[in-house]
């Protein structure tokens, strides 16, 4: 049996025309083509099962129908409706799409750049809290389209987009949530510090506070990871404290949830004894029990809207046209569940 791949000769022999011929059909240039003769090349390309080849297409159109995504971890659950939301609009477009996880891991994140570009991407997405403005300098200087989150990025060449995050809105949404519940004594669990988007984080929610009227030695600060034992490791932080905060605000739900679950186990009970709120609202966060109260983002919008502003983007890096900055902006808003309430007496609030 003859498992040899047709080829673009195969189909010509087939449909009895020239092998340029077939190339003008598969690039849709038939003006000029009798509608009997692209027809009849089609019928031979189906009857063949004949699919062009993705390296000799991208000879022609110099596009190589890829895309790089670099995420922070692909085991954190805020990014499988990113991703998703760049695959559908990928896939409609005829484009795959090599995924990179950077580990929150800068030169691991550089070293997928480098990759990248020798695969010869159309263009790149960075979707990591991890980032540097080098990281987008490098696409520029390999003069590949990127897209960035949540990045204000200094004086930049190249073709370059931007999708901000209005983490204001949702996080002083939060700061209002707690006060008007009636809490006082209260609780920041950050990202590392070292990354820009936690201290962002954070800043805002002190000024939310602020604006409230709330004392500052009344609030804590704890520097967690964005990960399920950062938040374990701030609980336990908080636990010792003479006077113990009676809610806690995270970074980002997987800390929140740590927060929850060593609550549990510390014989807390959220929200009786601590009320807590996270940001992503990642699917665990409506799954868990009490279902948590979080800032929203909404991840597959994200990842949507960066794979279309990317398309966009890269015929201009084709014609070699610099262009400035691209922006857009998604929203945040609280959503509300099990895990906020009023403040109780218990022992774990007594002084």
């Amino acid at each position: 049996m003859d498992n040899k791949r047709p080829t673009i000769a195969d189909v010509a022999r087939a449909a009895r025309v020239s092998k340029s011929t077939v190339s003008r059909v598969l690039n849709n240039r038939t003006n000029y083509m009798r509608e009997e003769t692209r027809q009849r090349v089609l019928q031979a390309m189906d009857a063949l099962d004949y699919r062009p080849s993705a390296v000799a297409r991208s000879l022609v159109s110099k596009r190589t129908q890829t895309v790089g995504l670099l995420i922070s971890d692909v085991g954190n659950p805020f990014y499988p409706e990113v991703i998703r939301g760049v695959e559908d609009v990928a896939l409609q477009a005829g484009y795959d799409v090599f995924l990179c996880n950077t580990s929150y891991d800068l030169e691991r994140g550089m070293a997928f750049v480098h990759s990248l570009a020798d695969k010869q991407v159309d263009g790149a997405m960075l979707m990591s809290s991890s980032m540097s403005d080098e990281l987008v300098l490098q696409f520029a200087q390999y003069q590949i389209p990127v897209v960035v989150l949540d990045w204000q990025l200094g004086a930049a060449e190249g073709v370059i987009g931007t999708i901000d995050v209005d983490f204001e809105t949702g996080i002083r949404a939060a700061a209002d949530h707690l006060v008007d519940l009636g809490h006082r004594r209260i609780a920041h669990v950050s990202g590392p510090t070292a990354l820009r988007t936690a201290c962002t984080r954070r800043d805002l929610f002190l000024a939310a506070l602020a604006q409230r009227g709330i004392d500052p030695a009344n609030i804590v600060v704890v520097e967690g990871n964005f990960r399920i034992d950062g938040g374990r490791q701030a609980m336990a932080e908080l636990v010792s404290l003479p006077q113990p905060p009676t809610a806690v605000f995270a970074g980002n739900d997987l800390m929140a949830l740590g927060i929850v679950w060593e609550a549990r186990k510390c014989g807390l009970e959220v929200p009786r004894d601590l009320s807590v709120i996270g940001l992503d609202d990642i699917m665990l966060a409506q799954q868990n029990v009490p279902s948590l109260t979080t800032v929203a983002l909404p991840r597959y919008e994200i990842g949507n809207l960066a794979m279309r502003m990317l398309l966009d983007l890269i015929p201009m890096a084709h014609e070699s046209r610099s262009a400035p900055v691209c922006r857009d902006v998604v929203s945040t808003h609280l959503q509300v569940r099990q895990s906020t309430a009023p403040p109780v007496d218990s022992r774990w609030q007594q002084p």
